[in-house]
């Protein structure tokens, strides 16, 4: 798909995080949602672009200060999110 962009002049697709980072999400997403105040798990970049683990909670808790700030060298960053709901 890069050529079609080049050919439209289209801006580059947005490089993905670093490989690292996306194995360490897929290891410990599953233990982050067991927390009943965690919502969503996610990556992200932050100011220097460097890549992030984004944990989204309902509201910030003892529950929720307790979580890693770090996971196997990247770090984590906690975000106060509310909850979500379906819409019809």
């Amino acid at each position: 798909m890069s050529w079609i962009r080049r050919v439209l002049g289209i801006s580059p697709e947005p490089e993905s995080p670093a490989p690292h980072a996306v194995d360490v999400r897929v290891r410990y997403a599953d233990a982050l949602m067991a927390s009943a105040e965690v919502v969503s798990v996610g990556l992200g970049q932050d100011a220097n672009d460097n890549p992030v683990i984004v944990v989204g909670v309902t509201k910030a808790s003892e529950q929720t200060a307790a979580l890693p700030r770090s996971l196997e060298g990247v770090p984590v960053v906690v975000k106060t999110v509310g909850t979500f709901t379906a819409q019809e």
